[in-house]
């Protein structure tokens, strides 16, 4: 082989090699981006932007935990099939958007005069709530002084974090995993 042969082929295959490397390094890339509540912003404008959350948006979800905190603290009731109204609780915090959450999303939409009162948490309804946040305190902590409890999130490297039936380990509020 002459000496421009190798040449050229060593030019290709290390092309071909940056080429690969590239295309294995873009999807890790995207892996990092961060899909969940943001607070980059002053807390009082920290979820004005947030996607929508409910049965078909994001059911299974840190995000949605962040949700049926915010039912709990303001002491949202669900309607069961006999139209009894029950107490959001707080170990009903477990990241699943089911019908009990919907049915406290749509209470707690009426009690506000929201225009939407259809269950799924739309900009509205996140505009809304973030009123009553507060902070941020020591050790990166945010309150939501709610109408019956006060719930305490992280606001950890422009993160939300949320903790599961409120309690165990601190969790980022993203909108595509769970727990």
């Amino acid at each position: 082989m002459s000496m421009r042969k190798r040449a050229v082929a060593m030019v290709t295959a290390a092309l071909l090699a940056a080429g690969s490397t590239g295309i294995a390094l873009a999807p890790a890339a995207n892996a990092a981006a961060y899909h969940g509540i943001d607070g980059s912003g002053p807390v009082f404008d920290d979820w004005g932007e947030e996607e929508d959350l409910g049965i078909e948006n994001y059911t299974e979800s840190n995000a949605t935990a962040l949700w049926q905190t915010v039912l709990w603290a303001d002491g949202a009731q669900w309607e069961d099939e006999d139209g009894d109204r029950h107490p959001f609780k707080k170990n009903q915090i477990d990241g699943t958007f089911g019908a009990e959450t919907e049915s406290a999303t749509q209470w707690w939409q009426e009690q506000r005069g929201l225009a939407e009162t259809d269950g799924v948490v739309t900009d509205e309804t996140w505009e809304r709530a973030q009123f009553r946040l507060r902070g941020p305190f020591s050790a990166n902590s945010v309150q939501y002084a709610g109408i019956a409890h006060i719930a305490t999130f992280k606001r950890v490297s422009k993160k939300y974090q949320v903790k599961l039936k409120g309690n165990g380990p601190w969790k980022s509020a993203h909108y595509d995993s769970r727990g």
